[in-house]
């Protein structure tokens, strides 16, 4: 952690510093910004950033021994008053703090920090705000981690092919041998991924999380491919594909139609840095909407437009999202993010998904852009 550039924003946004709370694994957006994310941690832990000075740890005394050196002092505790007795110690003299929380729940991938916790900081005579501008920091990603995102995406495009090669080898295979097909390509690339791909034939595409099963391939049906990966050390890329087998106008004229909306979302992104700003999350979710609820699609969308990529998959910067929730975040150079609209009929469902990743100078498209359903 560089503690320098964190106080800097503290100075910005005008907070007095930054408390990093969690009671185990209560809150993972704390833990992976202190590198502690891998640890089996079930104690409570605060770490505060001071606006000036040393930053200090206070920990269990029989989890200190697991936890690796952080910037500033450390102190422990045993019981419950030395806890409270300790976090007052650490806050006194400060007033405005942040912390992952975010005013009335309206980012929930941000609000990791209980009401109880919230009620005793307050009664600490503390102003509580959210961290979200000081995350930014840990969201964004350097040439390194750009460059294992490549790799990562370039090992999608491998196992997608072999998917649909298999299932063209074999028209009589199962969802899930497609995807233990493309899982296996996956993981010779040394790629890891928290959950095998997605395969949806027919009126499961219909269903964004279907959990693949032994249906096969009907003259007719569309096929849609969803896979996620990632180098161990790295960070993730997410792919979806679409093909079909004599598939109908109705399903041509769905995919052309969130085409459209993938390729509107990336167009106002780009024009938004051309103007010099940085759009919000809600902003891009709206526009991609909106060409879909302008060609009548609007009651068969079912999420959002896209979600952060991370260490996670879904990580814990903006998302693209003005439907499950309005991301006020702006997206700033550094970031990445997926465009994956989608509708989802009685009968089938059409989705299309890529990468972009934010240049300083605007978007760039990081997987390849699918055209149109690719036949079988």
């Amino acid at each position: 952690m560089d503690v320098s550039r964190v106080q800097a924003v503290l100075r910005e946004e005008g907070f007095d510093g930054w408390l990093l709370y969690s009671f185990g694994r209560s809150n993972p957006v704390a833990l992976q910004v202190l590198g502690l994310a891998h640890l089996h941690l079930t104690r409570r832990l605060a770490y505060f950033l001071p606006q000036e000075g040393e930053p200090t740890l206070l920990c269990h005394a029989i989890e200190a021994s697991l936890l690796p050196p952080l910037p500033g002092k450390r102190r422990t505790y045993h019981t419950w008053q030395g806890f409270l007795e300790g976090l007052a110690q650490v806050l006194e003299g400060h007033g405005r703090i942040a912390l992952e929380y975010v005013p009335g729940g309206r980012i929930p991938y941000l609000s990791r920090v209980d009401g109880g916790t919230l009620d005793l900081l307050r009664g600490m005579g503390l102003e509580v705000a959210s961290s979200w501008p000081l995350l930014l920091l840990f969201q964004t990603w350097d040439e390194e981690k750009l460059k294992a995102h490549r790799r990562a995406a370039s090992g999608l495009v491998q196992a997608k092919d072999a998917g649909l090669a298999f299932l063209r080898e074999n028209p009589k295979a199962t969802e899930r041998e497609v995807q233990a097909r493309m899982a296996e390509v996956l993981g010779r690339l040394g790629l890891v991924f928290d959950h095998p791909p997605m395969v949806a034939f027919g009126k499961n595409s219909a269903n964004p999380h279907h959990t693949p099963g032994e249906k096969g391939l009907e003259a007719g049906e569309v096929v849609l491919l969803d896979l996620w990966a990632k180098e161990p050390d790295g960070v993730y890329a997410d792919l979806t594909w679409m093909a079909g087998l004599g598939v109908g106008e109705a399903a041509h004229r769905a995919f052309q139609a969130v085409r459209e909306a993938r390729d509107q979302a990336i167009a106002f992104v780009a024009r938004a840095y051309r103007e010099g700003r940085h759009p919000r999350g809600y902003e891009v979710d709206r526009v991609a909407r909106g060409v879909l609820e302008g060609m009548g699609y609007g009651p068969y969308i079912r999420h959002r437009t896209g979600h952060n990529l991370g260490e996670e998959v879904h990580g814990f910067g903006p998302h693209l999202d003005d439907l499950e929730t309005q991301d006020f975040r702006p997206l700033v150079p550094g970031l990445a993010f997926t465009v994956e609209p989608g509708v989802y009929l009685e009968g089938f469902g059409v989705r299309t998904e890529v990468n972009v990743y934010l240049h300083p100078e605007g978007p760039e498209v990081t997987t390849p852009l699918q055209e149109a359903i690719t036949p079988l």
